[in-house]
């Protein structure tokens, strides 16, 4: 017993030491992807925001700016960070099982499942590490840069304080609904056209069809999101808290099915091959 958990763990660290490797590098993902997406593309907007807010606050009566809160603070950060963290290792995972890099995890790690934890690790820290560092920096910047609008942005805040913790929860869950849907799709393109669809078509457009609110009340970024704080029109009847908990049940189960289907697809591919070896005895 202890021999196998040892082994599992070595197998564990090992991945996320891969993954982490896997996503630096001068051509990587990390600099094309991650830091564009992830840090730049969410300060642009919400400073962008912010400077132009300012801006009809100070030169003009006639215009009514109304004043931001810290619960509608980092509504940006939430939007693109996280999805893109989530987006990135729900990519990673779709292609490490594919092709030569699929052949060798194959060799490296007999228990397949431990790729999927080392990828729900590697990415999900560095999820919560970005959007927790974001999360403070966008609330110390707004308020002391943009006074006339901000003012009322209060990182010491209750509401503050949950967004420091529950944006990197949040964006943990989020990895890890990302790398369980890329386990079970098995293909990049498909995986992260569904993951996008799923989080910004279908979870807004499903109020539209008969019922839709009540079955808005399941849909787990909307949930994520909630439970973060910010503020929305989506108010399901657990409350925030429980929004943040509905959303990682689902990370869970949708985790644990990538890793059965993984488990499947690595399971028959070695059927295929012991099949083929066997006919190729035959024929000699």
């Amino acid at each position: 017993m202890t021999t196998t958990l040892s082994a599992v763990a070595g197998q564990i660290g090992r991945g996320t030491r891969a993954e982490l490797t896997r996503v630096g590098g001068a051509r990587s993902i990390l600099l094309y992807g991650l830091v564009p997406g992830a840090v730049l593309l969410p300060l642009a907007i919400t400073l962008g925001v912010a400077t132009v807010a300012e801006r009809f606050a100070s030169i003009s009566s006639s215009i009514q700016v109304t004043s931001v809160t810290t619960t509608n603070s980092v509504y940006w950060v939430i939007t693109f960070t996280v999805m893109i963290w989530a987006v990135v290792a729900a990519y990673a995972q779709a292609t490490a099982e594919r092709g030569p890099l699929g052949e060798l995890a194959r060799y490296l790690y007999p228990r397949r499942w431990t790729g999927l934890v080392s990828r729900w690790i590697a990415y999900g820290v560095g999820a919560a590490v970005c959007s927790a560092a974001l999360v403070a920096l966008v609330m110390a910047i707004l308020p002391t840069f943009f006074p006339k609008v901000y003012a009322g942005v209060d990182i010491g805040s209750a509401a503050g304080v949950r967004f420091l913790v529950a944006v990197p929860v949040f964006a943990v869950c989020a990895v890890g609904i990302g790398v369980g849907l890329a386990a079970i799709v098995g293909h990049p393109a498909g995986t992260v056209v569904g993951l996008l669809g799923w989080a910004y078509v279908i979870e807004n457009a499903i109020s539209l069809v008969p019922n839709g609110y009540t079955l808005q009340n399941y849909m787990p970024f909307l949930n994520g999101t909630y439970g973060t704080g910010q503020e929305l029109a989506f108010m399901p009847p657990w409350g925030p808290t429980g929004g943040l908990v509905y959303c990682a049940a689902i990370a869970v189960v949708l985790f644990a099915l990538g890793c059965a289907a993984v488990a499947l697809r690595a399971k028959q591919v070695s059927g295929r091959r012991r099949s083929g070896g066997r006919h190729r005895q035959i024929d000699r």
